[in-house]
């Protein structure tokens, strides 16, 4: 019987030393896919950050090209407008040209009626004879009509010549005008000819300007439909952890081999929460953001809380909302420095963006024990708590646990 007794137990401490190993193995699988889980979130996380950083550069470039491009589209139609003022003067001086053509010919054909008539008079005087000043005189009834004769003829002669010296003169006058019309015309065209020349230099740097920019936009829409991809990503891990949460607390509650309950007692430090926490920052109650509300990256997953009354919430005690055991305690990219807590019957808690940690991965803590200190890691805006209640694997309201 003795033997018998020796054997049967050499037999159950074999069992126990098999359950123990297959246990173990098991866990630590857990443990490893729990951990290249967080691993793959992390590295999607600083993948998106390198993105999101790439693409704030390529907008400030995107912006910048678009301003350079606005100024020489600016200063192409500034100097289209010149030119088409400019055009608009060579317009009028042609007008002004044609005018002064035109009074030119004018004169001309007075100056050459008055020749005309002159050449007349002198054609009749001379078929009527001798027109000498000696004739005048043997011919003159008297001496007063010999004098109103001459006086006449200077009259008429005087008058022709003055006429035609006033013609001449007013020809020369307006031939004078029209060349500097002419003149102003050349400057002008000349001025045009270097505007357009400018023009054409700034069309070639302006199409150089929209091919940039050009390139630019697509990098950007490259750049964001790479942030999409890499957001669709990260979405997955941040799911993958969770869906692996929810398994593993799944599995905590699973009768076990001895036909009691677990509990939730697996990992959690023998505690079974009932899902009445603490507040994690005692005497800072404001929020700053609240469950769900939709933030610059999404719908938020906590609370926020942040500093009240005036007073700095920086270096404030967190502390455990339930009693547990800790089963992260380290940095988390987005998270900064943060701490997850099995409380048991499927809870765990998250406390994110602090300054430093109290705790280590593995400890066990009461509730209301200080396990970190608020801070402004990761990605954060300002000191606060971000506090997350996950019930089995899915992030509820943390507002509907205070007690």
């Amino acid at each position: 019987m003795k033997r018998h007794r020796h054997w049967i137990a050499a037999l159950a401490l074999a069992a126990v030393l098999a359950l123990t190993q297959a246990v173990q193995p098991a866990a630590q699988a857990q443990a490893a896919t729990l951990a290249e889980l967080q691993q793959e979130q992390e590295r999607l996380e600083q993948e998106q950050e390198a993105n999101d950083a790439k693409l704030a550069e390529l907008k400030a470039d995107q912006t910048r090209q678009q301003e350079y491009k606005d100024a020489l589209d600016a200063q192409v139609n500034n100097l289209q407008s010149q030119i088409d003022s400019l055009n608009a003067q060579i317009s009028g001086l042609d007008a002004s040209i044609e005018e002064k053509d035109a009074a030119i010919a004018e004169k001309q054909r007075n100056i050459d009626e008055d020749v005309e008539t002159l050449k007349e008079r002198l054609c009749a005087i001379y078929m009527m004879g001798d027109a000498s000043t000696l004739e005048i005189l043997l011919q003159s009834e008297s001496v007063i009509d010999m004098a109103q004769k001459v006086e006449l003829l200077n009259i008429i002669t005087e008058h022709d010549t003055k006429l035609i010296a006033r013609l001449t003169a007013d020809m020369e006058s307006i031939a004078a005008e029209r060349q500097e019309i002419e003149r102003q015309k050349e400057e002008v065209a000349a001025a045009r000819g270097e505007l357009e020349s400018r023009r054409v230099e700034l069309a070639a740097v302006q199409a150089e300007a929209d091919r940039v920019l050009a390139e630019l936009n697509e990098s950007v829409a490259s750049v964001k439909a790479e942030s999409e991809a890499i957001a669709k990503k990260k979405a997955e891990a941040d799911q993958a952890v969770d869906d692996w949460l929810a398994d593993y607390y799944a599995s905590l509650q699973k009768p076990s081999t001895g036909g009691g309950s677990s509990g939730g007692s697996s990992g959690s430090g023998g505690y079974v929460s009932t899902g009445s926490f603490t507040w994690p920052v005692p005497g800072f109650t404001r929020l700053t953001t609240l469950f769900q509300e939709w933030t610059y990256g999404g719908y938020h997953r906590g609370i926020d809380i942040a500093s009240t009354g005036g007073r700095s919430i920086y270096g404030a005690p967190i502390v455990a909302a339930d009693s547990g055991k800790v089963i992260k305690a380290g940095w988390n990219n987005s998270y900064g420095n943060c701490v997850y807590i099995d409380h048991g019957g499927g809870y765990v808690t998250r406390y994110a963006h602090a300054s430093s940690l109290a705790v280590t991965q593995g400890q066990t803590v009461t509730k209301g024990q200080t396990i970190a200190y608020v801070g402004n890691t990761g990605d954060s805006f300002g000191a606060h708590l971000h506090f997350e209640v996950i019930l089995n694997g899915t992030l509820k309201n943390p507002m509907s646990y205070f007690s």
